[in-house]
């Protein structure tokens, strides 16, 4: 009888590992591929982060395994999410009479707008800047509108009789 050579033992354990660590393909990056598909189609159709067509995304990034190669990549998308998504924080009551800086939902929006400004500038990924990008110009297309609806006290459009 014959004894195998130990390199010969060696070699095959070595490739018998290889083909069982084959079968335990990692899920990551075929999740974090569609999650990213369905975050881009959302992003083309300019739907707003706080729609609930988001939380379907949100899912599907929380859906890659922690363990996954692809984690990181998908934690840096739901943390733009978590961000764009936040909710601004509410407007003051009115109080009759008040003026100034704040007052108005025009310096609200504007102080809105600002505040993504800043964050789209400390972001981290293209993605989150484009995204957030997309969001501060739609904030400052709102902010306009406001702007040029909104009158100070006596210039109402029911004062110009």
């Amino acid at each position: 009888m014959r004894i195998a050579n130990p390199r010969h033992s060696t070699a095959l354990l070595l490739m018998g590992l290889l083909v069982l660590s084959g079968c335990s393909k990692d899920p990551g990056p075929e999740q974090l591929a569609k999650a990213e598909g369905r975050y881009q189609a959302l992003i083309d159709q300019k739907v707003a982060p706080q729609d609930p067509a988001w939380a379907e995304v949100v899912a599907q990034f929380e859906a890659v395994p922690k363990d996954s190669k692809s984690r990181p990549e998908a934690e840096k998308r739901l943390a733009a999410l978590k961000a764009a998504r936040e909710k601004l924080p509410p407007r003051p009551l009115a109080r009759p009479g008040a003026t100034g800086p704040g007052a108005s939902e025009a310096d609200a929006k504007r102080a809105a707008c600002e505040s993504l400004a800043k964050k789209m500038g400390e972001a981290s990924t293209d993605t989150t800047r484009e995204m957030l990008r997309k969001v501060l110009q739609r904030c400052q297309a709102d902010l306009v509108q406001l702007e040029a609806s909104s009158h100070p006290p006596g210039e109402g459009s029911a004062d110009h009789h």
